[in-house]
């Protein structure tokens, strides 16, 4: 079954829509099947994956009417990344759909028929705590809070809060908080630093050692509707969120036992075969990475990314054949 994840906090412009699209690019090039749901009516994360809004007809708000089925309204941009859009005319329904029976169930109902066929659905959620967003909540089994370093935002971190510990009462046993991701991060100043070591302090076992840095190539891959894998995959931005997603990801059980795979098949290998696939992996990195390498980096994120590398070339030439993220394969 899909693990389904919102990004939220009631506050805009903290890279929610970034963090959903770029999350979710990530995860379908590494293998998974993967569909993006836009719950909010801007259709933000819709145009990040290249749609015009102005040209949609079927949305998640014929979903919600009863007037299409999920195949008829799911737009598929790659074998691996679907997506369910949105347009700004579902803001025009959304004192009909709060009238609706069961109201704050009706995101879980549509998803529930294709919870399969997936391995992630990830939800973008509206910069409010409105009926979109307790339908993400309700539907989830887990959120992450996106939070950028600002006084807003961290003054919307409370009320959020006190809405998850009433969805989790009523609506949705299950619900699990995720984590705590910071974007635009600059940690050259005091206020990001300050913030970070608020979060540190009053979720200490939440907070993601990933972190996402202020970059331009972000804002401009989606303005010409790209992930940041596709329009500058050497960017700090893809950088940040490939260290974010294995992190994020790092816990769930397919991705542990093939990281043990190759960690073994390493380690078999002579010391010469693993010192010339260290130089391969070290030479495939960021310019970044390597200096913080050569620099005797001793930081997490920067010994990760050197990982992932030895572990796509120890990929060509041990295929880890028993394991596939296709669910063709498993059905």
């Amino acid at each position: 079954m899909a693990r389904v994840v919102s990004f939220i906090i009631q506050k805009g412009g903290c890279g929610k829509t970034t963090t959903t699209a770029n999350t979710a690019a990530y995860l379908a090039r590494q293998g998974f099947k993967v569909l993006a749901v836009d719950m909010d009516p801007q259709g933000n994360l819709t145009q990040h994956f290249g749609y015009d809004t102005d040209q949609l007809d079927d949305t998640i708000l014929k979903l919600f009417l009863n007037q299409k089925r999920f195949p008829e309204v799911v737009l598929k941009r790659s074998p691996n990344l679907h997506l369910l859009p949105n347009t700004i005319e579902t803001a025009g329904y959304e004192l009909t759909i709060y009238k609706s029976l069961a109201k704050e169930f009706l995101l879980r109902d549509i998803l529930h028929p294709i919870i399969n066929d997936y391995d992630f659905i990830l939800i973008d959620c509206p910069p409010n705590l409105g009926i979109f967003s307790l339908n993400a909540l309700v539907a989830s089994t887990e959120f992450i809070l996106v939070v950028s370093p600002e006084f807003f935002p961290m003054r919307a971190i409370k009320p959020f809060y006190d809405t998850y510990l009433m969805v989790k009462k009523k609506l949705n046993h299950t619900l699990q908080f995720k984590g705590v991701l910071m974007t635009m991060c600059d940690f050259r100043t005091r206020h990001s630093q300050e913030v970070r070591k608020v979060l540190e302090k009053n979720f200490p076992h939440k907070l993601y050692k990933s972190y996402i840095r202020n970059n331009v190539s972000l804002k401009e891959a989606s303005s010409v509707g790209q992930s940041i894998f596709e329009y500058d995959p050497q960017s700090p931005g893809a950088f940040d969120y490939q260290n974010f997603v294995e992190e994020f990801i790092r816990d769930y059980e397919p991705v542990r036992k093939k990281r043990q795979y190759y960690e073994g098949k390493f380690q078999q290998l002579s010391d010469e075969e693993r010192n010339e696939i260290l130089h391969f992996a070290r030479q495939n990195l960021t310019s970044y990475v390597r200096n913080k390498l050569d620099g005797q980096a001793t930081e997490e994120v920067i010994q990760q990314a050197l990982i992932l590398e030895r572990n796509r070339i120890l990929e060509k030439l041990f295929p880890y054949r028993q394991h596939t993220f296709s669910r063709d394969s498993k059905s």
